[in-house]
């Protein structure tokens, strides 16, 4: 590790599983996850091409993203701590996306030199059931801090915003 003479917080990062998460790319994954070049083709088929120019590598949805894989990505510069960011839950049945607070609160920082210092998590103010998710979001975690709702749109449809 690098000693920088200060902390860092990670202000942002995402955390998913398409494999065993509602994730947006869990059905690409299930279906052709043995058959990789045969799933990149499918998500450039089927996402917006806006969306793969923002991405580059369709691997980036298509595998799971974990504190063990920001980890190594850190390398040499420690974080003190590590905010996530909702990464689009898909589930909206059961827990819906009180969900992938859940799911964040069980991911292993801590044995991967991590400290989970947040959640942002899913909520939109629009639904009638707000107050409810944001009370089952702060039972879920201690972490619970915030929410984000994706709003912006941009008339281009060329540009994923």
């Amino acid at each position: 590790m690098q000693n920088l003479g200060f902390a860092l917080i990670d202000a942002h990062i995402h955390q998913w599983d398409p494999y065993n998460t509602p994730h947006s790319a869990r059905l690409a994954v299930k279906l052709l996850g043995k058959h990789p070049h045969l799933l990149d083709k499918t998500i450039r088929w089927i996402k917006p091409k806006a969306l793969i120019e923002t991405l580059g590598r369709t691997e980036h949805v298509t595998s799971a993203y974990l504190p063990e894989h920001y980890a190594r990505d850190l390398g040499f510069y420690p974080a003190e701590k590590v905010v996530h960011i909702e990464a689009n839950w898909h589930d909206h049945k059961s827990k819906g996306v009180v969900g992938e607070t859940e799911f964040i609160e069980r991911l292993d920082f801590k044995n991967n030199g991590l400290a989970l210092g947040a959640i942002v998590a899913a909520a939109d103010p629009r639904d009638p059931n707000f107050k409810k998710i944001l009370k089952l979001h702060h039972r879920a975690s201690p972490h619970f801090r915030g929410i984000r709702k994706m709003a912006a749109v941009h008339e281009d449809r060329g540009i994923f915003a």
